[in-house]
């Protein structure tokens, strides 16, 4: 990226009198090499300035630039530590910070090429309440010139798999945030044509979207919250159960908790129709806080087997080998024939008993390609490789992302502002007119198109039929 004459225009840049800006409520002194604060750094400002200091109240900020964030942080109560890969913004944060009259412990180093040196030379693993990162979020393969000074270059990122993936990795093993503790991560939504919340999620991390900013040429940028899921909730398993279902709305688990069973004897799926149970298929719930949740409406019923659909997606080999049936069903590709066939499903419950009111998500998805039923399908048939374990693992992100309410900052909405419809399945019929999806509206009825033109909303798959799907 850099050549020799872009390198002396660097070491003339530096030559050169620092800025001298004012953000926020502080003043800041900022080299050339340093990158300020802009537009991510004020997105990044406004969700950190929405949760007060928990925990032992330490923040870990990488990537720190000229410091605007950690002092904001500092002076909100935190217990502060900085790192930056650039020398010079390790230097502006510790001079800032005094400037402040704020305390910040600021080392050089970061997330990137072990080349680059050991992590506990920038950290102390594991201890933080909170990690902020405004990551580079440019592909260095979109970089076609010179972005010019050093500041700039900040936003490329030049890690070989990608810095959210070496993030995910470190935040799995426990390497930046306690048990306990959140992870604020600023970057595309996309990151190598997979969504960047799928990166996280496939790496066992909850994670939600909580801000975003889009610039003028369409370039969107957005904070992923980030934590480990359900770590203070019961994960059960069982034999044999009438149904996950049945067994927890009735018996006594605490918003959180989990049951997976290897057999149903009862399984149900919308409608009253029977879920076809084996040994190798995954069957589990959880039990949700239905204050959260007043009504279960089918647009969150379809939000959240697309957010599965979604991950699964990403882990296949594949492209078009996941979909969504509305407003529920799970589907893989066949080969032979290219057309559908149900692999599982979701479904919510509740149970009222007098003034109490319990709330479960079921999710029954086939694994293997063992016994199943005639027009069924599994995972194993498009060549996502999980047994019932590793399954679980990954759906349990999905519904702590969702729905585990992470120190009020995770919204759980029960009406989604977003739904990602690409993996819905478009072609139907509907009253012997061939139709196409085209989304679905705020009260979770399904928008649909006929060949004249004409929109329709349908609030009952049953009035509906797919031609590309197998009959089961």
């Amino acid at each position: 990226m850099f050549d020799e004459n872009k390198a002396f225009r660097e070491i003339e840049l530096l030559a050169g009198e620092a800025r001298q800006i004012e953000w926020k409520k502080f003043h800041l002194t900022i080299p050339h090499s340093v990158y300020p604060p802009k537009e991510d750094t004020d997105l990044l400002a406004t969700v950190l300035e929405r949760i007060t200091p928990f925990g032992k109240k330490r923040l870990l900020e990488i990537g720190s630039g000229s410091g605007a964030l950690s002092i904001l942080a500092a002076s909100m109560g935190w217990e502060v530590e900085a790192c930056d890969i650039n020398p010079f913004a390790a230097a502006a944060t510790r001079f800032n910070a005094l400037e402040n009259d704020l305390e910040i412990a600021s080392s050089e180093g970061g997330i990137g090429p072990a080349a680059d040196g050991h992590h506990t030379q920038w950290m102390k693993p594991g201890t933080y309440d909170l990690v902020v990162w405004n990551m580079p979020y440019i592909p260095a393969s979109e970089i076609e010139e010179y972005l010019g000074p050093m500041e700039d270059a900040a936003l490329v990122d030049t890690h070989p798999s990608g810095l959210l993936g070496e993030f995910a990795e470190m935040m799995a093993r426990f390497q930046l945030i306690s048990p306990t503790g959140i992870a604020l991560v600023l970057c595309r939504d996309f990151v190598n044509s997979y969504r960047a919340q799928d990166v996280l999620l496939a790496k066992g991390l909850a994670t939600q979207m909580v801000s975003k900013h889009t610039f003028d040429d369409g370039e969107t940028i957005q904070v992923l919250a980030v934590w480990h899921p359900f770590l203070k909730s019961k994960k059960q398993q069982m034999h044999s159960v009438s149904s996950t279902n049945s067994e927890m709305l009735e018996g006594t688990y605490k918003p959180g908790d989990s049951l997976r069973a290897r057999f149903q004897t009862e399984g149900k799926g919308r409608h009253g129709r029977v879920w076809d149970d084996h040994l190798d298929s995954f069957k589990g719930s959880w039990k949700l806080n239905p204050n959260q949740i007043p009504q279960i409406s089918s647009q969150l019923q379809c939000h959240v087997a697309l957010e599965i659909g979604s991950l699964l997606q990403s882990m296949a080999p594949h492209e078009d080998s996941i979909r969504v049936k509305w407003p529920n069903d799970l589907l893989v590709r066949d080969n032979r024939s290219n057309e559908w066939k149900k692999a599982g499903g979701i479904l919510f419950q509740s149970l009222s008993k007098g003034n109490d009111q319990s709330l479960v998500l079921g999710i029954g998805i086939n694994t293997k390609k063992t016994d199943v039923s005639l027009g069924r399908g599994s995972l194993e048939e498009v060549g996502i490789k999980l047994n019932n374990t590793e399954l679980f693992t990954l759906l349990d992100t999905v519904v702590a992302s969702l729905f585990e309410n992470k120190s009020n900052l995770v919204n759980t909405s029960t009406t989604p502002s977003e739904i990602n419809l690409e993996l819905l399945l478009k072609d139907c019929i509907y009253r012997n007119m061939e139709c196409t999806v085209e989304g679905v509206n705020a009260n979770g009825n399904l928008r649909i198109r006929t060949e004249q033109g004409e929109l329709q909303e349908i609030s009952d798959d049953l009035s509906l039929v797919w031609p590309h799907l197998q009959a089961q």
